[in-house]
């Protein structure tokens, strides 16, 4: 073992690591990532970049560090195991990524399919992405199960639709308001629901 790796295990961490995660996702997701210098980070955060490059690697390290503390904490997952009923559950888990008071300086939306947008064609945004979905599609299909009746294949349809939904309703805020992104989400959950039914 090398006493520099010693050294460094016993210096206490300049800076919480969490704090700066939500500080590049507010910036990031106002500012976009390719809109955002290392040097904007550091002066947002207050750490130097040289302890940022170790922390996370490089800007691209620091993004996906972002995106996965997005996931964990502010996707309201347990949503999706409410007692209500499905359409009742499934609107207000979508619902959740438009409520101004639930997000601290977050914009609307969700900032996973927000980078993902802008990102798109790079492979380890696509890569995550990709991952994200399909966590996604498994939640709708434990949802599915627990609150209907469906067969396995009704259940791996209905989970890709409800997946196929949330990437084209991410965008609604930017279109209409938020009374119309409501009715809009509610009408085609309720289709949804409806087609999974029949």
């Amino acid at each position: 073992m090398s006493l520099s790796y010693i050294v460094q295990q016993m210096r206490p961490k300049e800076f919480n690591r969490n704090s700066v995660l939500e500080k590049c996702i507010v910036l990031f997701w106002s500012e976009g990532f390719n809109g955002t210098g290392i040097q904007k980070i550091v002066d947002l955060t207050n750490v130097n970049r040289y302890s940022l490059y170790d922390e996370y690697g490089d800007k691209e390290g620091i993004l996906i560090a972002s995106l996965k503390l997005y996931e964990e904490r502010h996707i309201d997952w347990e949503l999706l195991s409410s007692p209500l009923s499905i359409g009742d559950t499934l609107y207000q888990f979508y619902l959740s990524f438009y409520n101004p008071l639930k997000h601290n300086n977050h914009p609307l939306g969700c900032y996973i399919s927000s980078m993902a947008m802008e990102l798109r064609e790079t492979d380890t945004m696509q890569t995550f992405f990709n991952e994200y979905l399909d966590r996604l599609k498994h939640k709708f299909s434990q949802a599915l199960n627990e609150n209907s009746s469906l067969e396995a294949k009704e259940l791996e349809t209905g989970a890709q639709r409800l997946t196929t939904f949330y990437c084209i309703s991410m965008g609604m805020y930017v279109i209409f308001s938020q009374e119309e992104t409501e009715k809009y989400l509610r009408n085609n959950l309720n289709l949804i629901v409806q087609c999974l039914n029949r």
